[in-house]
């Protein structure tokens, strides 16, 4: 999948509906092609009616004097605009509440469930909080992003939850590299085997898991929230130039031309079922296939299997 930005750029008869990810997808390349190509001379045009995108931040992500800063809406009505979290500032935070930074991405991610759904507790905010956070811990433990940008959109009529996470970090192959058991030789393996239960670069045989420590990397994250999203949605991730499409029937690989990392999670509210019994239903899974690829090294920590609200009450 490959973006190809024209140096004069028309709107006139684009953006009247925009999902979030193809935005936040589509703005990084707009930017990225204009910081390299620095004397290139690049317009816009038609775009003063296009509230939705302005009012999202969308024009201003990619340098256009136009709508609101990406950050600057306040979400409601059921969606967030193009946002971005510091990483610096959640460790800031997590070191002032003398608390993990787990904890504290826990928190956020249960604040972006609340604002799109509406809703300040049931399965559908447990389940969203979940898969935030499983996302937005990767970034900020392996990445080496100095951001996460973030937005979303929830159709009650469709069922259906989008939210999209980007960053411009290293890379996933880079974050695996350090587990000596892995033969990684392309991004494409990097992608196959990152969302493999059990594939961490963090926690492999010979290193020593710290006793108590719930949030320990596990392996396990990634493709927990990949399986909540495949029941009945599905869950895309681009790697550099490497991706991969998933849902309950396929797997596609599509060659792309990005930096960084894209994740688009679609959720089908018409499967989420008790937070609790989903988890324990894909760890299991998870923890067989595991076995099966003689990756069973280590269990599930405890922050993959639950909410924070629910092992903190043990």
């Amino acid at each position: 999948m490959q973006i190809k930005v024209p140096c004069k750029l028309s709107l006139e008869h684009a953006l009247n509906f925009i999902e979030p990810f193809t935005m936040a997808y589509v703005a990084n390349e707009i930017k990225r092609f204009r910081k390299t190509k620095p004397n290139s001379k690049f317009t816009v045009s038609n775009h003063e009616d296009k509230s939705y995108a302005a009012h999202m931040g969308f024009f201003k992500a990619f340098g256009l004097i136009y709508g609101k800063e990406p950050g600057e809406a306040a979400g409601n009505n059921r969606y967030l605009p193009l946002t971005k979290l510091s990483i610096d500032e959640l460790q800031n935070e997590a070191y002032e509440a003398y608390d993990d930074i787990g904890n504290i991405i826990e928190s956020k991610s249960r604040n972006i469930a609340e604002l799109l759904t509406q809703e300040t507790n049931g399965e559908l905010v447990d389940v969203l909080t979940y898969s935030i956070r499983e996302i937005f811990r990767n970034v900020a433990e392996h990445s080496g992003s100095e951001v996460i940008e973030y937005c979303g959109q929830y159709w009650p009529t469709k069922k259906l939850v989008e939210l999209a996470v980007l960053d411009t970090g290293t890379g996933i192959m880079k974050g695996l590299s350090s587990n000596p058991y892995l033969d990684i030789k392309s991004e494409n393996d990097a992608l196959n085997l990152a969302l493999l239960p059990g594939i961490s670069g963090k926690m492999y045989k010979g290193v020593k898991k710290k006793k108590n420590d719930v949030w320990q990397n596990s392996g396990f994250g990634l493709y927990m929230t990949s399986r909540i999203c495949r029941d009945g949605g599905d869950f895309f991730i681009v790697i550099n130039d490497s991706s991969l499409f998933l849902d309950s029937a396929s797997k596609n690989k599509l060659k792309c031309n990005y930096k960084g990392v894209a994740l688009r999670l679609r959720i089908n509210i018409s499967n989420v079922s008790t937070c609790s019994d989903m988890l324990n239903k894909y760890r299991t899974e998870g923890y067989d296939i595991a076995k099966k690829n003689g990756q069973a090294i280590i269990e599930p920590s405890v922050a993959s299997m639950m909410l924070a609200k629910d092992f903190s009450k043990d």
